[in-house]
């Protein structure tokens, strides 16, 4: 969901996923990011590095320079849309702003998710766990739930957290990485900061926020109107929402 009063076309948050064909064992990513309002075309930035992300190779969960690789090639088209915004906005009242917000380049957090299949045991007294890799940087975040409990996270509590730039001229935010293993069952939250910040509060005062997500996602309109509800008595910031849910099932 966008800001309140805001366009969804204007939404600076991105996702994207990449599941395999029903049936069909094989990996599936899931990747959200939030752009920077600070800057022009963050909304184009995250959606760029989600889909790269999405594309890449393997070992971009898992190593830095390769996540570097992704950021860079999700960058090429920067230039080129960095000169049709100072063309659009040089006429305009407000040009100095418009090359104010330019001269810095687009940034976002990034969060994405590979789940690999679990290999086929054969044995049906086993427990097939699958592997998952996460790479992070920034303040999306990430909870994994089983059996009704977070038995892992990737949560960014910096009060000026790391961004991925466009440029390559702004030193790259180191990621950080995890993995770890996947059952039958598991739940899979992804997020970006302002919905992450209501989870943690409510987990710290004892809730357990996956399970009213579990009832909103239920139905599209539901978390919509809930998101709203929320913002209304200032539970959750007005600020652009992202979630995906992501449950794993058997083969």
């Amino acid at each position: 969901m966008p800001k309140s009063q805001m366009n969804a076309s204007k939404i600076e948050d991105a996702a994207a996923m990449l599941l395999p064909p029903t049936g069909v064992r094989g990996e599936a990513r899931l990747v959200v990011a939030d752009g920077s309002s600070g800057s022009a075309g963050s909304g184009w930035w995250a959606d760029r590095l989600v889909r790269s992300l999405c594309a890449a190779p393997g070992r971009s969960f898992h190593s830095g320079d390769a996540l570097a690789a992704v950021a860079a090639d999700a960058a090429l088209g920067w230039p080129s849309l960095r000169r049709d915004l100072v063309a659009s906005a040089a006429m305009g009242p407000r040009a100095w702003l418009a090359r104010v917000r330019t001269d810095k380049s687009p940034a976002a957090t990034l969060l994405g998710l590979r789940l690999l299949p679990a290999p086929p045991s054969g044995d049906p007294g086993v427990v097939d766990e699958g592997k998952w890799e996460a790479v992070a940087v920034g303040d999306s975040s990430m909870f994994q739930v089983r059996s009704d409990l977070v038995v892992a996270s990737e949560y960014c509590q910096k009060r000026v957290p790391p961004v991925i730039r466009a440029s390559s001229d702004d030193p790259a935010q180191p990621p950080n990485f995890q993995q770890g293993l996947w059952r039958d069952r598991d739940v899979f939250y992804l997020m970006t900061d302002a919905l992450a910040r209501w989870w943690k509060r409510r987990a710290d005062e004892g809730a357990r926020p996956w399970q009213l997500l579990d009832d909103v996602c239920a139905v599209p309109e539901d978390f919509t109107a809930w998101v709203a509800a929320q913002r209304a008595n200032r539970a959750l910031q007005d600020d652009d929402i992202t979630l995906l849910r992501a449950e794993c099932g058997p083969w």
